[in-house]
């Protein structure tokens, strides 16, 4: 039934929940054309009921009265066409990416409790050959799960997201509701798998696993916030691959689509993306302008870790700017947000920050302390990448405060990760030489600033994000 010509809110709560399949079609219909006008005041009722309308309006697409040229609304277009054949297909874009799922008899807490004695082989033939597995409650809390450890254990974040992505392929339509469906669950699932690869260092196959997420992307119901999620994705892959223009223009992409829809929190994340690639394209006065606009959007109670992560690159930022102060300030200004965290990697990057900042501040024996902490947590996570750069940040510490055996003895631990590093004979020349020149501050220190600018050009770094 229609009120004062809107539909009324049990037609839309059922067409909303129930992919339309249980409304009488003539109310289904309506609903449909209802929603195409784009009616303010409907609008006002699915945002109260938790859905966006422009989220549902941009999974319709109406045909174009001319080759070229967009149709806008019914409305505005010749009486003479017919547009049954597009609410027709309006419908279907709505039926499928409301089509319910399948309920599961086991909880995924036990399902993934029965996987445990098993070895990583066996566990991925059970999920393929087991259909209480392959669902997408299962895919779904397989990477919520797996999102969750990507500060603490990024070993187990991986694991955690090859299992969804195993479980996401084996998912039949039947348990999702349609094809479309599928595809999103795919996207989703190969999506975090890639971007689990990506944390781990593993480029090449992060590379492929975001080609079959965009693969899936496309078969998919054009979910926006789906899209848009793949493009931050993509964008950080992009940094790690040094390809910052394209991971800028992919953050881009990305706060198009949450701006249109409103979703002021998740632009902030497109800014937070945007600006870490900015900050690593060498432009810390740009990406410190946008993340300055990014983290008044951010909603710290829904995304405390995105707050951390702006702030964090703030800091960053101003250390590059040579602005130890500012960073300072905007540290101490986080450090219980910091705190509030238990995820070791997210501590050891505290300590390895105050630690810069004590550094350039005149703080020697407090710097000094603060990056041996971050080095030693780092060396037991085997986080090569890590160990080398914040022992040469303790290496120039050693030199202002002329410990030169101390320095040495630094140099020549950090001298094999930097070989499983694969760096060329050149920097390793670089090193040798540091040992050499450690009694001579300014040749010492043009040197580790050196071997800092090379590290920062390899692919596997790891900002806070």
């Amino acid at each position: 039934m229609f009120n004062e010509h809107h539909p009324i809110r049990t037609d839309l709560e059922a067409f909303l929940r129930s992919g339309s399949r249980t409304v009488d079609p003539s109310v289904k219909s309506r609903v449909v054309r209802h929603l195409l006008m784009g009616c303010p005041v409907c609008h006002i009722t699915l945002r109260a009921m938790g859905w966006e309308g422009k989220r549902l309006e941009s999974l319709l697409h109406l045909p174009s009265t001319e080759p070229g040229e967009e149709a806008t609304s019914p409305v505005a277009t010749s009486k003479e066409y017919n547009y049954d054949q597009a609410f027709a297909g309006a419908e279907r874009a709505l039926a499928d990416f409301l089509a319910p799922d399948r309920p599961t008899e086991q909880s995924p807490e036990a399902l993934l409790a029965t996987l445990a004695p098993l070895s990583i082989s066996e566990q991925i033939g059970l999920i393929m050959g087991d259909e209480r597995y392959a669902t997408p409650q299962m895919v779904m809390w397989l990477i919520e799960r797996s999102h969750a450890e990507r500060y603490s254990d990024p070993e187990k974040m991986l694991y955690l997201a090859h299992l969804a992505q195993v479980a996401a392929d084996a998912c039949i339509v039947g348990n999702v509701g349609s094809e479309p469906r599928l595809a999103d669950l795919r996207t989703r699932a190969w999506g975090h798998y890639g971007n689990s690869l990506r944390v781990s260092g593993q480029l090449q196959e992060a590379e492929e696993a975001l080609g079959n997420a965009s693969r899936y992307s496309e078969a998919g119901t054009g979910d926006p916030p789906l899209r848009a999620r793949l493009f931050e994705q993509m964008a950080s892959l992009r940094t790690f691959q040094r390809n910052f223009g394209d991971a800028i223009d992919l953050a881009e992409r990305a706060g198009q689509i949450y701006r249109e829809l409103g979703e002021t929190h998740r632009l902030a994340s497109s800014l937070v993306h945007k600006a870490i690639a900015s900050l690593y394209a060498g432009e810390p006065e740009s990406a410190a302008h946008i993340l300055n606009r990014a983290i008044p959007l951010i909603d710290r109670e829904e995304d405390p870790h995105l707050l951390l992560a702006a702030c964090h690159n703030l800091v960053r930022c101003y250390i590059d700017l040579g602005r130890p102060e500012e960073a300072l300030s905007l540290y101490f200004e986080v450090r219980d947000l910091y705190q509030e965290f238990k995820d070791v990697l997210i501590q050891l990057r505290a300590a390895w920050q105050e630690g810069q900042l004590l550094r350039d501040l005149g703080h020697p024996h407090i710097a000094m302390e603060a990056l041996l902490r971050a080095r030693r947590g780092f060396i037991a996570r085997g986080l090569t990448y890590e160990v080398a750069t914040v022992s040469l940040d303790l290496a120039a510490v050693y030199v202002n405060l002329g410990a030169i055996e101390e320095m040495k003895q630094t140099v020549a631990e950090t001298m094999p990760i930097f070989r499983a590093l694969r760096v060329g004979r050149e920097t390793l020349a670089a090193l040798i030489q540091l040992q050499q020149v450690a009694d001579q501050e300014n040749q010492a220190l043009a040197l580790i600033q050196s071997l800092t600018t090379r590290l920062e050009h390899l692919s596997n770094r790891r900002p806070l994000e």
